[in-house]
């Protein structure tokens, strides 16, 4: 469905809250994520082949921007789990794991959490 074809501006930023109006409790938009993700990646493809490494520089700066708003996933070995995975690892090894991924780390070392 292409939103702007068929609605007006007005009433497509109006849509979920007349949706709530009817009953609708849960507004679920799969598509949204989706297209953003492969929109992003199109993107970034288009700028690497036009400005190299340069481009992913690029979304690295925007990405530190957002985390003034909530934007966390800079940290990603964090925002996935690794130091829960760790943490189990070195339980099961009394330890003493080799293979554990956060203790010496590119992000551990480059991104600090700042303090509360």
């Amino acid at each position: 469905f292409n939103w702007k074809a068929k609605l007006d501006q007005a009433t497509i930023a109006r849509f979920q809250r007349e949706l709530g109006a009817m009953g609708y409790k849960f507004q679920f938009v799969t598509l949204a994520g989706f297209h953003a993700l492969n929109n992003s990646m199109f993107e970034l493809a288009d700028g690497y082949r036009d400005h190299g490494m340069a481009a992913y520089s690029e979304l690295q700066e925007r990405e530190f921007g957002n985390e003034a708003r909530g934007y966390t996933a800079t940290r990603h070995q964090r925002e996935v789990g690794t130091g829960y995975f760790d943490t189990i690892a070195q339980t099961i090894s009394n330890g003493q794991s080799s293979t554990t991924a956060m203790k010496e780390s590119t992000e551990t070392a480059q991104f600090t959490i700042a303090a509360e």
